[in-house]
């Protein structure tokens, strides 16, 4: 079994130093949610924001290193789930307001 510092080097030869990754990440996730809000979208639909922030996960770590093929696989099936979420949610209202309920 690996130590928590060998999967520490591991990652971070795959997907680059964690606090930068981490911070970079961030930052795209929330202007992510910014220009959703900014659209004037009557509901956020949050499963479909998620996905598409899993989008940017995988897009972030294949700058990192184009050559990890595993990346561009999952970037496409994110994509297909945050289209599922929206197409799930037509019709359906707002799943934010009947969570509340």
């Amino acid at each position: 079994m690996k130590k928590d510092e060998e999967i520490m080097e591991d990652r971070m030869e795959k997907y680059g130093p964690p606090r930068l990754f981490f911070q970079t990440y961030g930052q795209m996730c929330q202007l992510l949610d910014i220009f959703a809000e900014a659209s004037g979208q009557e509901s956020i639909n949050e499963g479909h924001l998620a996905a598409l922030k899993q989008v940017l996960l995988k897009v972030l770590r294949s700058a990192w290193d184009p050559n990890h093929l595993d990346n561009y696989c999952d970037a496409r099936n994110y994509i297909s789930i945050s289209e599922k979420c929206i197409i799930e949610n037509q019709g359906k209202g707002d799943l934010n307001a009947k969570a509340k309920e």
